[in-house]
């Protein structure tokens, strides 16, 4: 990515700690704008906790969540792609869904009646991983990401889950249109309820304002169809 924005390579504010099992504890950032008993887990892309995903925590929150992003790199964010790979090959994988679990248990414990989780890019990959490793959440909506599913059983996942994916993604085999038609398929074959959602000359990041392939236009439509399907599954109670 050429003139990275300042609000991926500046850090975001962390406002919070809590407990995981096994682990030291962990910061994030929560946005609880309207006091909602809705909560969602929000995973960062590979750059780390940044100015940038705080920017889109709120944006989710606005919708009457409380949304928190765990800080997975404990305090470390990419400031060039190249660094970013370092801190995402370098990511203990297991750990970070053990943060992920935490963090919905801490949702649950200031009073979060449904817990949600999505991400983006390697948030993506973590949300489908953290659907497969527990039965916290209620609903996931992971964007651009598939993690290895040899580790990773999709029959364990029990909730409806929406994955969002752009029709113009070029990451072979983690977020590109075939990834993410063969992820459809052995999610349904798994029994999942599960709906791909493919946009038209989407590419990839095209939800992160910061990015130079952010799409505004399909950002907004791809927040909106999050918001109304979180809202809709919570209040169903759709869960086996």
């Amino acid at each position: 990515m050429d003139n990275i924005s300042e609000n991926i390579t500046t850090n975001g504010i962390t406002n919070v700690t809590f407990k995981v099992e096994g682990r030291e504890d962990c910061n994030g950032y929560l946005s609880d704008v309207f006091k909602s008993d809705h909560g969602l887990v929000l995973i960062q892309e590979w750059w780390g906790l940044n100015k940038s995903i705080t920017i889109t925590v709120d944006k989710f929150s606005s919708n009457n969540f409380k949304v928190l992003c765990p800080d997975l790199y404990r305090g470390k964010v990419g400031k060039d792609r190249e660094q970013a790979g370092h801190l995402m090959k370098g990511l203990d994988f297991q750990g970070a869904v053990k943060d992920i679990i935490a963090a919905a248990q801490y949702l649950k414990s200031l009073g979060c009646t449904k817990v949600g989780v999505t991400g983006f890019c390697m948030g993506g990959a973590l949300t489908i991983a953290s659907l497969c490793s527990s039965n916290i959440f209620d609903a996931g909506v992971p964007f651009y990401g598939i993690p290895d599913l040899t580790y990773f059983n999709l029959s364990n996942i029990k909730v409806p889950v929406m994955a969002q994916f752009g029709s113009l993604d070029q990451a072979k085999g983690f977020s590109d249109p075939e990834s993410a038609k063969n992820l459809e398929t052995k999610a349904k074959e798994a029994g999942v309820t599960f709906e791909l959602v493919m946009w038209e000359d989407g590419n990839h990041a095209f939800m992160n304002q910061d990015s130079q392939n952010y799409n505004p236009e399909i950002a907004q439509k791809a927040l909106t169809l999050s918001v109304e399907f979180f809202k809709s599954t919570f209040l169903s109670g759709m869960k086996d």
